[in-house]
């Protein structure tokens, strides 16, 4: 069974100066288990070479639980094998 993942990334400078940097993946079942919803509005888009993504804020609608209550998550998605 094949999972999908999308990349996260982070902001590296001060608001309005900087740019988005990729950080790590996350799967979308992780998404769904700590209720993570998008945010309408793009945040930014992550250019390296021919890739593009474009990235969005996620917000969790579970501030309980030891997650980050914000993530910068790109829409593009990838298959993997397990």
């Amino acid at each position: 069974m094949a999972r999908h993942i999308r990349s996260l990334y982070r902001w590296n400078g001060s608001p309005g100066i900087g740019r988005l940097e990729q950080s790590g993946w996350i799967s979308e079942a992780s998404l769904r288990a700590w209720e993570y919803q998008k945010d309408s509005a793009a945040a930014g888009t992550f250019a390296a070479g021919e890739f593009h993504d474009t990235v969005r804020r996620w917000k969790t609608a579970r501030p309980d639980l030891v997650v980050p209550e914000e993530l910068l998550v790109g829409d593009y998605e990838v298959e993997t094998a397990r």
